[in-house]
């Protein structure tokens, strides 16, 4: 499943990115911590070739390429966000193995995190931000932020 194999490798990157950071701090002595921010959406894009005068390069594009960028933008300190169509296209099995959701603010200022839930983007961002702008393009977009990813049974 292309789908559950895209979070799967999401999911394993940002492992070996804090495994990464963390040797970094220890052989740099720094503190500064290196994030692999992750936006992952579903659809159809177009790959091929641009042949230059220096070589060949291999070049997707489209609007999923696109909105998957902007979801990433979205992202912070390592996290993975996908979208609620690539979720929803998921096997039933593959689903229950992802733990996914929305942090929100309770009224008593507390951060909850709800599970199997979606936001749009526009409602995650500042309203009156820069990051808004930028973000426009995909404001009514509902993502979700991946937490972990059950293994495979045996």
């Amino acid at each position: 499943d292309y789908l559950a194999n895209a979070l799967a490798c999401a999911h394993e990157a940002r492992i070996a990115m804090q495994k990464l950071s963390k040797a970094w701090q220890i052989r740099k002595n720094w503190f500064n911590e290196l994030y692999l921010n992750t936006g992952i959406t579903e659809g159809q894009e177009w790959l091929g070739t641009y042949h230059s005068s220096t070589g060949v390069e291999f070049v997707v594009l489209g609007d999923t390429i696109n909105q998957a960028a902007r979801v990433s933008d979205v992202a912070r300190h390592g996290c993975i966000w996908a979208s609620k169509s690539l979720i929803g296209k998921m096997g039933a099995k593959e689903r229950e193995r992802v733990k996914y959701g929305v942090h929100r603010r309770a009224p008593d200022g507390r951060e909850l995190f709800v599970r199997s839930s979606f936001s749009f983007v526009s409602s995650l961002l500042e309203q009156d931000g820069v990051r808004l702008e930028k973000l426009r393009d995909i404001a009514t977009l509902a993502i979700t932020e991946i937490v972990s990813i059950a293994p495979l049974p045996k």
